[in-house]
């Protein structure tokens, strides 16, 4: 991708936050996300024959969402009737890929460069997740989406083994925590996703393509040398202490363990899947190696990880004390 495709492709997604952010209604939000859209769209697709099938994919995925959203807000306009804000909560949950909405996910990022996948999963999902965030009809529907994209995320990553899938189901059981922190403000949410957001970027940054987590050759073939850094942030990502994905979680699993028991339930249940096949991967990684880790990088950037870890402590601390 050329400089200059890279820098207009971002202009737009920025250009689409700001939108959103300064929207007054909800039809000015829908025009930030498709503003949003196209920049994603120019970033996903260059000039190979894959990448145009997943920005086909992509771009499907998302314009039936905005259609749900676009639906509710004219039903909502002619009825005055508060009850329309169910195809408007759906349309989110399809942008953002929460179950049951979640079946493009994993389609999308197959084959996609990391750097793609890392802009799908987290900038192209803030704008729907701020908007359950702020919006006040959300109730049932945001408790909903967080419980079963948590758990179903964990469950379908059982046994991923290419990065794609992996990461994909990761980023549905992490899209529910992210929706489990919009109910208790955007303090805990932006909270939340800073760490999602930096665990997944590190762990990207160093891998070199879709592909196997781990080596599967026979013993003649010289395995890949073990890469430090991947498995920091194999960790990092998974969410496991003393990183700041574990602190964050904690901070989300409490509070909604206080005031929704039954969603701190289903929480505590897709970590401990989730852990299960994390730590599936993180034993492969150091008995195989991983041939598409960039090891040079490894003992650089995961200096990061842990002073993040040390700071979100103290933030989790602040929390309740």
């Amino acid at each position: 991708m050329s400089m200059r495709n890279n820098m207009f492709s971002w202009s737009l997604i920025f250009t689409s936050i700001l939108v959103c952010a300064s929207a007054p209604n909800l039809f000015g939000i829908w025009v930030g996300m498709e503003v949003n859209l196209f920049g994603a769209l120019l970033f996903l697709v260059n000039n190979k024959k894959s990448t145009v099938t997943i920005g086909f994919k992509y771009y499907f995925a998302q314009c039936f969402g905005s259609s749900l959203i676009i639906m509710g807000i004219v039903i909502g306009h002619w009825t005055a009737n508060i009850s329309v804000v169910t195809p408007v909560m759906c349309g989110l949950g399809m942008k953002m890929g929460a179950v049951p909405f979640h079946f493009w996910v994993v389609e999308v990022l197959d084959n996609a460069r990391p750097s793609c996948m890392w802009v799908i999963l987290t900038v192209n999902k803030f704008i729907p997740l701020y908007t359950m965030c702020m919006s006040e009809y959300t109730g049932m529907y945001l408790l909903g989406m967080s419980a079963l994209s948590a758990l179903v995320g964990s469950i379908s990553g059982m046994g991923a083994v290419r990065l794609s899938r992996f990461i994909g189901y990761s980023s549905v059981s992490n899209t529910g925590w992210s929706l489990a922190s919009c109910v208790f403000g955007p303090e805990v949410f932006l909270m939340f996703i800073l760490a999602y957001w930096v665990s997944l970027g590190g762990f990207l940054s160093l891998m070199g393509g879709d592909g196997y987590l781990y080596c599967v050759s026979g013993g003649g073939v010289r395995r890949p040398p073990f890469s430090v850094g991947v498995c920091v942030w194999l960790l990092a990502l998974g969410g496991f202490p003393p990183f700041a994905g574990f602190f964050a979680k904690a901070v989300v699993f409490l509070m909604s363990f206080y005031f929704f028991p039954w969603l701190g339930l289903f929480l505590a249940v897709s970590t401990t899947i989730s852990w299960g096949y994390y730590l599936f991967v993180f034993s492969f990684f150091i008995i195989c190696g991983s041939k598409s880790a960039y090891s040079k990088w490894s003992d650089r950037s995961m200096v990061v990880a842990p002073l993040m870890g040390v700071v979100y402590f103290k933030i989790a601390l602040a929390f309740f004390i």
